[in-house]
C-alpha cells in the first residue's frame, strides 16, 4: 500500500473555530528533474510504501518523516476518504493512504537531512500552496492536488468541531505526563536522553523557567543527600505556650515534607506563561495599539477569555485604552463580547464614568444595550443605581438613554417560497453571511448537521451570485449595482437592479448528500426553489415530467379538493403558467393541459402535502440540470442567448426562448479553458477533434472558477 505524508506545521492562533489556511504551512519536496528550461518545477507530498501488511502504518509513517527532515512527530493521524471520492473514475484511492503529522511551531528541518537528498524538503504557507494550485502557478502532480484538496476540506471540518485541531497538535499523553509529576527535577535526570535521542543533555525543548527551577531543586537536593545530618529546629511551630520571634528564618521546601512552589509566581513564571499564552490579552492591558492590529492580522481571536475570564476587550476597556479598544472592534470583536461575569465593556465604562469609552462602543449600530450582568443590571441600570455619581456617570447615563431611542438595524431575507424574514444585524453593517446563516439556522430550528446545506445568494433581474461565508453583506448589497452588475453583465443602467438577499440551496452541496436530509423545514426549503426553478423554466424535462409536477404542484395546492375539474375550468391563462413552465405552455393549446393533469390528478390527490413535496424534490433531483447555479451568456455559430447552469455533475446550457435544453455535459467529457480578454469560456468536448462551444459571458470568469471547485469537490 503507498502511503501519503501530510506534515503540518501551525502558526501561533490556529486553534481557533474559523479555519485560515494562512495558519499553516505543509511539508512539500521539491523535483529538480528532468532537467530543462520549459519543465515545471513541481512540488508534491512525501509518499512511502508499505512493505508489509504487519507493519504498524504510524511508526512507518514517523520514522520515515524523521528521516526525512530530522523532526519526530507525536503522531499519524489517517484521514479517511469520503464516499465521493472513493467513488472518483479518474484515480483508484483504495490504494492510497493519506495520514496527517502534526508537528511543533517550532520545529524546524535540519540541514544535514536536506543536504542528503535530491528533491529537498522545505515548508510553505498553505494558503500559497491551495492559491497556487488554483492558478496553476506551480505544478502539483495528479495524485497531489487530490491530496491537497483533500486535505483543505479535512482541516475545514476539524476547525468545526470544538477543541480537535487543538488536540491533534497537542503533544502525546506520554511526553505531557513529564511536565505535571511534581517533582521539577526529573526533566535534566530522565527526560533529556529521551528527547535528543542521544542523551546529549540539550533541554532546548523546554522553556528557560522550567530548566531553572528544575536546576535548582536538583542542587538543593544534591546537597542535602551529601550531609551527614540534617537540623531541624524542633521549636518552630511547636505548641509551646510562648511565641518564638526570630529576626528572620529559612524553610527548607525539600526536607523532610514535599517541596512547595507558591512562591513561584513571585519569581516571573506566572506572568511568562500569561504574557506566552495570552499575547493579545497582554498587549490590549498594556494599551499597545501597533501590537494588537499585528495580532489580530496573524488570525489571533479576539474574542478569547484567558484564565481569569477577560477578553482583551476587557482588558482596553478596565484601563481606559479607547484606541485599543477601536482596533479591536474594526478587527471584529463584538462591543456585547461578556467576560466570565457577564459583564460587557460598557458595563465598565458604566462603572468607571469613561465618556469616550462610552462613546467609542456606542456608535457601533451592533451594540446591544440589554445584556445585563452575573447580578442581572444593565450597564444603564449601574448608572441608576450609583450611590455617589460622579459626573463621568451622569454623562455615560445620558449618552446610553439617547443610543436606546435609535432604530435597530436589520436586514430583510428572502426565502423561496416568497416569505422573509427580517434579521438583526449582529455585527452592524460589518454582519457576515455566516452570522446571518447562523441567525437563520436557529430561526429554523435546523440541525448543526445541515449548516452548509443554505446559504445565502445576492441578486437582481440580471445576475444571481453565491456569497461567501466571509462576505459583508451590507457591503455586498451597496457595491450590487456599482460594482457586481457594472462588471458582470451588459446592463447600461445597472442603477436599475434592485439587490435582494435570499435564502437558498447550497450550490456545493451534492445531490446525493442532499437525498439525506430529512428535517420537514429543510425540505421546504428545497422544495420552493426546485419548484421556482421549474417554473421559471431552468429544469428542461420530458412531456411525462412536465405533467407530473404540473399536478403535484395542483394537488398540492388544492389539498383535499374533491370536484378538480371545477378548479381546473376555473383555471385562467396565469393561473396555468403557475404549474407549467410558460415558454412549454406555448408548444400546445390549453385544453391539452387541462386534460393531461385532470387525468394525471387520480395518482396525487390522496397523498399528504409533505410527501408531495418530497415525490416533486425527488423528481427535480433526478435531473442533471438540479441544483445548479446560472448564469447568463451566449454560445456562439449560432448565435443563442442561454442560461448557463452549473452543478456537481457538469454545465447545462438551456435556450433562454425556448427553455429546452441546448447541450449538458459532464465534467469527465470534456475540457475548459477561459479567455479572460475575450470574456469568454472555452469547452472542447473529449474524443471529438472538433466540437469546440464557444461561450460568450462576462461570468466567465465565475463560471470557469465554479466548475474547477465543483469539480474537485465531486470529482469521479
Amino acid at each position: 500500500m503507498d502511503i501519503v505524508v501530510a506534515v503540518i506545521r501551525p502558526k501561533p492562533g490556529h486553534a481557533s473555530s474559523t479555519y485560515k489556511p494562512q495558519l499553516y504551512e505543509i511539508l512539500l519536496l521539491d523535483s529538480k528533474s528532468p532537467p530543462g528550461d520549459r519543465v515545471k518545477m513541481s512540488k508534491y507530498l512525501p509518499m512511502m510504501t508499505l512493505m508489509s501488511l504487519d507493519e504498524e502504518p504510524r511508526e512507518v509513517v514517523l520514522t520515515k518523516v524523521h528521516k526525512l527532515i530530522g523532526i519526530k512527530g507525536d503522531r499519524a493521524l489517517l484521514i479517511q476518504w469520503n464516499r465521493e471520492m472513493l467513488a472518483s473514475h479518474r484515480l483508484s484511492l483504495s490504494q492510497f493512504s493519506l495520514y496527517f503529522v502534526p508537528v511543533g511551531s517550532s520545529e524546524k528541518i535540519h540541514k544535514k537531512y536536506v543536504e542528503q537528498v535530491q528533491n529537498p524538503p522545505s515548508f510553505y504557507p498553505l494558503e500559497y500552496v491551495l492559491d497556487a494550485l488554483d492558478t496553476n502557478a506551480v505544478h502539483f502532480p495528479s495524485p497531489t492536488r487530490l491530496f491537497l484538496f483533500h486535505l483543505d476540506s479535512w482541516l475545514k471540518e476539524k476547525h468545526l468541531r470544538p477543541t480537535a485541531i487543538e488536540r491533534a497538535f497537542q503533544q502525546k499523553a506520554e511526553f505531557r505526563i513529564h511536565l505535571t509529576i511534581h517533582n521539577p527535577a526529573f526533566i535534566p535526570s530522565r527526560i533529556t536522553s529521551e528527547v535528543d535521542g542521544g542523551g546529549s543533555g540539550n533541554m532546548a525543548h523546554f522553556s528557560q523557567e522550567i530548566v531553572k527551577n528544575a536546576n535548582e531543586a536538583l542542587a538543593k537536593m544534591l546537597s542535602i543527600e551529601k550531609c551527614d545530618s540534617v537540623v531541624i529546629n524542633p521549636l518552630f511551630g511547636s505548641l509551646l505556650p510562648y511565641k518564638t520571634k526570630p529576626n528572620s528564618y529559612v524553610i527548607n521546601p525539600h526536607w523532610p515534607n514535599v517541596p512547595s512552589y507558591h512562591k513561584v509566581p513571585e519569581n516571573g513564571f506566572s506572568k511568562y506563561t500569561w504574557q506566552n499564552k495570552y499575547p493579545l490579552h497582554h498587549f490590549a492591558a498594556q494599551g499597545e495599539k501597533t501590537e494588537v492590529e499585528i495580532l489580530l492580522k496573524q488570525g489571533y481571536n479576539h474574542s478569547v477569555l484567558d484564565n481569569v475570564g477577560y477578553a482583551p476587550i476587557h482588558y482596553a476597556a478596565k484601563y481606559d485604552y479607547i484606541s485599543v479598544v477601536e482596533a479591536l472592534l474594526i478587527g471584529g470583536c463584538s462591543p456585547n463580547l461578556v467576560d466570565s461575569t457577564k459583564t460587557t465593556a460598557l458595563h465598565m465604562a458604566a462603572k468607571r464614568g469613561s465618556i469616550q469609552l462610552a462613546k467609542c462602543l456606542l456608535q457601533r449600530p451592533d451594540i446591544d444595550l440589554d445584556i445585563r450582568d452575573k447580578d442581572g443590571r444593565r450597564a444603564l441600570d449601574i448608572c441608576l443605581s450609583a450611590s455617589n455619581k460622579t459626573p463621568g456617570q451622569e454623562q455615560v447615563e445620558v449618552l446610553i438613554k439617547e443610543a436606546s431611542k435609535r432604530p435597530s438595524y436589520t436586514v430583510e431575507v428572502f426565502l423561496m417560497d416568497k416569505s422573509s424574514k427580517n434579521l438583526k444585524l449582529v455585527s452592524g453593517f460589518r454582519t457576515t453571511v455566516q452570522q446571518l446563516n447562523e441567525l437563520l439556522m436557529k430561526e429554523f430550528n435546523l440541525p448543526q448537521n445541515y449548516w452548509d446545506i443554505f446559504t445565502l445568494w445576492i441578486g437582481s433581474k440580471s445576475l444571481e451570485l453565491q456569497l461567501k461565508l466571509d462576505h459583508e453583506v451590507v457591503r455586498e448589497l451597496q457595491q450590487w449595482n456599482t460594482r457586481s452588475v457594472s462588471m458582470l453583465t451588459d446592463r447600461r443602467n445597472p442603477s436599475e437592479e434592485e439587490p435582494l438577499l435570499t435564502w437558498r440551496r447550497n450550490v456545493k452541496v451534492s445531490v446525493e448528500k442532499e437525498k439525506l436530509l430529512q428535517h420537514p423545514k429543510a425540505l421546504d426549503l428545497l422544495y420552493y426553489e426546485a419548484r421556482h426553478n421549474y417554473i421559471n423554466g431552468l429544469y428542461p424535462c420530458k412531456g411525462k415530467d412536465t405533467i407530473n409536477f404540473a399536478t403535484m404542484i395542483l394537488a398540492h395546492e388544492h389539498q383535499g379538493t374533491t370536484n378538480i375539474k371545477s378548479v381546473l375550468a376555473n383555471l385562467s391563462q396565469s393561473q396555468l403558467k403557475d404549474l407549467v413552465p410558460a415558454a412549454v405552455l406555448r408548444t400546445k393549446d390549453t385544453n391539452y393541459w387541462l386534460n393531461k393533469i385532470s387525468k394525471t390528478y387520480a395518482n396525487f390527490k390522496d397523498i399528504p402535502q409533505q410527501q408531495l413535496k418530497s415525490q416533486f424534490l425527488a423528481g427535480c433531483q433526478r435531473l442533471s440540470v438540479y441544483g445548479s447555479a446560472f448564469f447568463t451568456g451566449k454560445i456562439a455559430n449560432p448565435l443563442t442567448q442561454c442560461y448557463i447552469g452549473v452543478n456537481d455533475i457538469g454545465i447545462h446550457m438551456i435556450s433562454v426562448q425556448t427553455k429546452k435544453m441546448i447541450h449538458s455535459l459532464d465534467y469527465k467529457d470534456i475540457s475548459w479553458r477561459h479567455i479572460q480578454e475575450k470574456t469568454l469560456l472555452e469547452i472542447k468536448i473529449l474524443r471529438s477533434a472538433h466540437n469546440v462551444i464557444e461561450i460568450r459571458t462576462r461570468q466567465a470568469g465565475l463560471i470557469d472558477h465554479l466548475m474547477q471547485q465543483l469539480d474537485r469537490m465531486h470529482s469521479r
